[in-house]
């Protein structure tokens, strides 16, 4: 068959998979080419605490099997398949089968990297022991799961979402829990020291210990084998299994080492239409940095939704290009939210830790009000924050904290910041008002009656 054009699209999970398929889309006289070195190319990442809890096999995660992938999308996946190197300007590949070791050369026309990033854990002893996991992969989840037991001692370090979401998972799993918040924060870099105070009581009551410590150790028996680990204030913490949940970092390589640049943020640098500064090379996911729309910020934000949109941009320009006009990325709006404990917690926008780092003149009014009608059955108290930019009154960001209605109010957030609302306009919405949804004044619109109230007292 005569192809118009190939092209190499490397990295499976969400970014690969959704730019494969939107450049065969774009151009389906196309060669597109998936590569993928593990035998899973797609696969619900979000939802591994479920693994871990037990009540969902790993295996149901998978949203795509590569056979299936290939009839549905006309794509070709190759799986079990490492690239090792690429030279796109010369429009080579050098791949290995990872299971048999053999490798070989392809040409191909075009390249987008979505490698995406790799759990790290901290540079202390022994972060390698046996039964020390990080939290990423089925595989990760799956080794998580079979060494946790009913009664077993394990130590999640790390209360970002991904800390509190793996800490209620081994809880439910029947395991004695200690969760490390190194400073008491909970929720760092996503909400603001006063909101993420309120978490920390039911947090505590749980059915696991808090402590505001950080790991500085992981002692090992004569096997190997997690036995305990240290902290900060020199406690020795016994367990038998310890999860790091400290955070991801860009994998980046294969794009340097083919003489991408690396952003301020330390992802791949990229133009609004996800290309890197490589002939024919373009990037996505969560291995590029992306423009944050709130302060123009170049910023590394590893999450589904900003991976599936900057693979459609990508795919759309490496196929088109010369073909058409582009696509652009128009930046992102961070939303993130968590339901764990009982409770909900969502953040949009920048903290206003963030919007000081960024030097904007920011303040901040917090409130709490119903999240339903008082007397409804659920109803229960939401705390609201709202960062503002003076003078004019700019909405920067939101977070919000309670029981209940939490998360999907924050969604309202997320065009009014996009679109640089002032804070009086969200005083002029309409916002529901029915007694099981929502009280007759909604808690965003009395975080912005004190957010007026700041500006003109």
């Amino acid at each position: 068959m005569r192809y118009s054009q190939s092209i190499a699209v490397i990295g499976g999970v969400a970014a690969g998979p959704a730019a494969a398929a939107e450049a065969k889309r774009t151009d389906p006289d196309a060669r597109v080419v998936l590569f993928e070195r593990g035998g899973v190319i797609s696969y619900g990442a979000c939802e591994i605490p479920l693994v871990i809890e037990g009540g969902v096999p790993s295996q149901d995660l998978i949203l795509f099997g590569a056979q299936e992938f290939e009839e549905e999308k006309g794509v070709e996946v190759r799986i079990w398949t490492n690239v090792d190197r690429i030279a796109p300007a010369r429009n080579r590949l050098w791949a290995r089968d990872t299971k048999s070791g053999a490798s070989w050369e392809e040409r191909f026309d075009k390249f987008i990297v979505a490698t995406g990033a790799v759990a790290t854990r901290p540079q202390v002893e022994n972060a390698n022991a046996k039964n020390a996991f990080v939290v990423r992969t089925l595989d990760d989840a799956d080794a998580v799961r079979s060494s946790i037991q009913p009664g077993l001692s394990v130590v999640v370090a790390g209360a970002g979402y991904v800390g509190l979401e793996v800490a209620e998972a081994a809880v439910r799993a029947g395991a004695r829990v200690t969760l490390l918040a190194p400073g008491g924060r909970i929720l760092p870099g996503y909400l603001d020291d006063e909101l993420a105070t309120a978490l920390a009581p039911s947090v505590k009551t749980s059915g696991l210990q808090l402590r505001a410590e950080r790991l500085t150790s992981v002692v090992v028996d004569p096997a190997g084998r997690v036995q305990a680990v240290m902290t900060d204030a020199r406690e020795r913490i016994g367990c038998k299994v310890v999860v790091f949940a400290t955070g991801v970092a860009p994998e980046t390589a294969l794009a340097t080492e083919a003489g991408a640049r690396i952003g301020e943020s330390g992802a791949l640098r990229v133009t609004d239409s996800m290309k890197t500064n490589v002939p024919n090379l373009w990037a996505c996911g969560d291995c590029v940095e992306v423009r944050r729309v709130v302060d123009d910020k170049n910023v590394h934000v590893p999450l589904s939704p900003v991976a599936y949109r900057t693979a459609r941009v990508a795919a759309r320009n490496a196929a088109s290009s010369g073909r058409g006009g582009s696509s652009k990325f128009d930046g992102v709006c961070p939303a993130s939210a968590v339901k764990v404990f009982g409770f909900e917690a969502a953040s949009v926008g920048l903290t206003l830790a963030q919007a000081n780092e960024s030097g904007l003149d920011a303040f901040a009014v917090d409130i709490e009000h119903w999240s339903r009608v008082k007397l409804y059955p659920g109803a229960s108290r939401l705390k609201v924050r709202f960062v503002v930019e003076r003078p004019r009154g700019r909405l920067l960001g939101g977070q919000l904290v309670g029981n209940d209605g939490a998360a999907m109010r924050a969604n309202v957030l997320v065009p009014l910041i996009r679109d640089r609302w002032q804070i009086d306009r969200i005083d002029n919405l309409d916002f529901v008002y029915n007694p099981p949804v929502a009280p007759p004044l909604d808690p965003l619109y009395i975080a912005a009656r004190a957010a007026i109230r700041e500006l003109r007292p």
